[in-house]
Parts: structure tokens; C-alpha cells; sequence
């Protein structure tokens, strides 16, 4: 947020309003006065007129040393954002087969499953992962009409040696040759068809996470609980704050125990209702984060965490705490400089707030002058 503009003669009028005596030290509830709320990327400050300095004797060089002051700085203004966050593999999905018969084997929770492998066995013969977007809903044989499916089957066979020509959505006779190696490869019938729940398609491989039914129940469309293969963090902010939030943004998190990891925002998704301490809802941004060093987090899993993301929202910006600012009479901002002994008022103009500074855009202050902050 920008003051309104002041000119020469409005400084040199606060200047003159100012005795050269001692001044009053700043009470704290003035100090309020110069609070931010920061908003996203910028700030509000509530405007409150300074009192006059009142006359209390003693020279200005003793006005001088009765003061707190900080330098004046250039750089960058960065905005911090705190959160926490739930550590983990993410939701979980249940997968199950349409074949009738009784489940003779199960995977262990934990284990990975990609393209090809076995899922569970029913009367001992495996039910299979395949990776695609699709599901299967219909048998694959000879016959068929041409589909995406056909071609989501032959990429799969392709990608695991069976397949020996350019996968097309067309099922030929290659096709069925195909399926035929891979059927004596796992020990089935060699039909050269594959029936509704020999396969499951799944986007990407999956970690099981939970078995659903044990070993000698009837089959059934959910047998295994299965979750991402990565852990990665998922957290909520403030919708207005997604600028500082972009894929690809770095994070650092704290871990129970207070170990600490760096990690990268990965994806970003639309604002969605969140329950709120008060027991309504809020919109939430929901974002979440993958781990730059996987390693970093073994042994945990579903745990909180807590992080920092930090943007750059000015480079080489002249720099005042927000505690330093005066509210001017008439509306805009002022500093207090210490300058050869003496207390003097600056009229400033001010840019954006973050983490507890102010971008200063105009007015007679530099770099490494002494600025007034409360005690």
C-alpha cells in the first residue's frame, strides 16, 4: 500500500511543529497505530495521528541517546508463510476383481505393485496390475471393435517384452499372440482373450496399504486398500495467498522430533471447504508438497508437520520496520531519523509489507540512516 503523496512544505511543516526538546517515549498502545495485517502480498496499516511532542527540557543531543534506533537496509522483502501439514501417502483407493472364487494369496501392506505385477491370487491364479487411465469394462478377444482400451492393453504388453509391433487401438492376431505369452508366462490357460477381472488398470503404481479381506475369503471388488508409492505432505492456506505458492515453489518442513526437510510444491489444486475452529467453513487452498529427500522421512507416516514457504516480493528494496512508521496528520506516513545528535521527521511513501517490514518508494531516507523503533 502506497501513502498518499506528500511535498516539501508538508515536511518542512511537521518539522517546524517539532520543538528541539526531549520527546515522550513511545507508548506501546501508539505503537499500534503502525501494525500491519498483511493480506497476501501487501498490508494495511490503521492510521492514527501522532501525538504532539511535548517540551520536557534537555538538548538535542540528549533527545538523540534517549532513543532505540535500526538501520535503514536494501534488499530483497520476503514474505514468510507458516503452516501445517499431514505427512503420508496420500488417500487410499480400494481395488478388487470381478472374478468369482476364493482369495489364495495376498500381497503385504507396504509393497509396491507396478506394471505387470500380481495383485492377489483367486484359486490360485494372479489378478494382475496393468497401468492406464482406463478401466477395463469389457473382455478383450478377437472380434472386438477397435478402442483406446486396445491400445492401453498393447502399450501394457509392449512395455513388458509381449508385444512385438506399434501398439494401435486395433486387436489383430498380434494381439492375441501377445496375450497368449503373457498368459503361459503367469501360468494361465493360453487363451489369447482376457477376461473382466484378470487385470486392473491403474494410473501409476500403487502401495498397498491395508488388505481387505484375508486369505480364504471369496473374491470380491475390494480386496486391497492401495495409496501413492510416494510420501509427500498436503496442507491448506489462505486462497489469497497462492502467488506465493506456484508448483515448483521450495519448502522447508519441520518433522516430529524437529528434524528438518527441504521440499517442492508439486501441485496446487482449487480452493475446497475446510472446517474451521469455529465450526464453520472456509475456503482453503489445497497444495501439496513432495520431499526433496524421500530418506528424510523414513519411518513416519500420517504425521504432522509444519512449514515455511518464503517469496521474494521486492528485490533490492529500501527497508523500514513496520513499528517505525508514524501516521501523519491529514493521512500518510513518516519516520523518525536520528541525524549528527538530533531527532529529526522524514515524510516517507511506502510500497509492500512483509514479514514485518516496509517497502519505502519515496522520501529522503537511504540506506544505513537510523530509523526511531520503539524500546
Amino acid at each position: 500500500m502506497s501513502a498518499e503523496p506528500q511535498t516539501a512544505d508538508d515536511a518542512m511543516t511537521d518539522d517546524a511543529a517539532t520543538p528541539p526538546a526531549r520527546r515522550r517515549r513511545r507508548a506501546p498502545w501508539l505503537i499500534a497505530g503502525a501494525c500491519v495485517a498483511v493480506l497476501g502480498i501487501a498490508g494495511t496499516v490503521l492510521a492514527v495521528t501522532w501525538p504532539a511532542s511535548s517540551t520536557e527540557g534537555g538538548d538535542a543531543a540528549n533527545e538523540a541517546a534517549d532513543v532505540a534506533t535500526t538501520a535503514v537496509t536494501r534488499g530483497d522483502l520476503t514474505e514468510r508463510v507458516r503452516f501445517n501439514g499431514r505427512l503420508g501417502y496420500g488417500t487410499t483407493q480400494e481395488l478388487g476383481t470381478t472374478l468369482g472364487g476364493t482369495i489364495t494369496w495376498l500381497p503385504d501392506a507396504g509393497a509396491v505393485l507396478d506394471r505387470g505385477a500380481t495383485m492377489f491370487r483367486v484359486d490360485d491364479d494372479p489378478v494382475v496390475l496393468l497401468l492406464g487411465a482406463l478401466p477395463m469394462w469389457r473382455p478383450f478377444a478377437e472380434g472386438m471393435d477397435d478402442g483406446p482400451d486396445v491400445l492401453q492393453l498393447e502399450q501394457n504388453l509392449a512395455a513388458l517384452g509381449f508385444f512385438e509391433r506399434e501398439p494401435d487401438s486395433e486387436f489383430a492376431g498380434s494381439t492375441a499372440a501377445a496375450i497368449e505369452r503373457w498368459q503361459k508366462s503367469l501360468g494361465l490357460e493360453q487363451t489369447g482373450s482376457i477376461e473382466p477381472g484378470r487385470i486392473v488398470f491403474a494410473p501409476a503404481p500403487v502401495r498397498v496399504a491395508e488388505r481387505k479381506l484375508q486369505i480364504g475369503a471369496g473374491a470380491g471388488p475390494s480386496v486391497i486398500a492401495v495409496s501413492d508409492t510416494v510420501k509427500r505432505v498436503n496442507a491448506f492456506l489462505a486462497p489469497n495467498l497462492e502467488p506465493i505458492a506456484p508448483v515448483g515453489t521450495q519448502v522447508q518442513l519441520t518433522l516430529p522430533g524437529g528434524g528438518t526437510v527441504q521440499g517442492t510444491v508439486s501441485a496446487v489444486g482449487a480452493p475446497v471447504e475446510q472446517d474451521d475452529d469455529q465450526g464453520g467453513k472456509k475456503l482453503k487452498l489445497p497444495i501439496t508438497i513432495t520431499l526433496d529427500d524421500p530418506a528424510a522421512a523414513d519411518g513416519l507416516d500420517d504425521v504432522g508437520v509444519s512449514g515455511e514457504l518464503a517469496a521474494v516480493r521486492r528485490e533490492d528494496a529500501l527497508l523500514v520496520p513496520v513499528t517505525s512508521l508514524l501516521a501523519r496528520t491529514g493521512g500518510g506516513f513518516a519516520v523518525e531519523i536520528v541525524e549528527k545528535g538530533a531527532v529529526k521527521t522524514v515524510t516517507v511513501e511506502l510500497g509492500l509489507f512483509a514479514d514485518g517490514l516496509v517497502e519505502v518508494t519515496g522520501g529522503e531516507l537511504e540506506a544505513g540512516d537510523e530509523v526511531v523503533v520503539p524500546e
